[in-house]
């Protein structure tokens, strides 16, 4: 049987303080941590959540394709996400996100409102499963 693996990808060092991982790896399957839209301010050097739910739809995305790459899988890998999110508004705005990343090839999915999340400006979390090919 397969060993579990963690996924940290390279320049997201942080992770190995801390008591989770970005991503965890046993055979084929990739399970995805819950992802907000955080990210280090270029000029402050904190972290930080910019935008509305749009914007922050995007930038967790591109976290998520960040752990794809490090594993050598795609979007097309992606079989469920699951949306935790504050409001319903802007919401129908995530569409387009959702079409430039997955194209007409969606995945399976859950959308949970809920009253807040652990970042405090977080509008959104995403988790997600992966299965891979090799």
């Amino acid at each position: 049987m397969s060993k579990r693996q963690a996924i940290i990808p390279k320049g997201w060092e942080i992770y190995e303080h801390l008591t989770f991982a970005p991503a965890v790896r046993k055979g084929n399957m990739l399970f995805v941590s819950g992802n907000d839209a955080t990210e280090i301010d270029a000029e402050t050097g904190k972290l930080v959540i910019k935008g509305d739910i749009v914007q922050q739809y995007r930038t967790i995305y591109e976290k998520l394709k960040v752990v794809l790459d490090t594993v050598g899988a795609t979007f097309d890998d992606v079989v469920w996400t699951c949306d935790y999110i504050r409001s319903k508004e802007g919401y129908k705005g995530t569409v387009a996100v959702r079409r430039e990343y997955f194209g007409n090839s969606f995945p399976a999915s859950t959308g949970i409102v809920v009253k807040e999340l652990l970042s405090r400006d977080a509008l959104v979390e995403m988790d997600a499963i992966a299965i891979l090919d090799k």
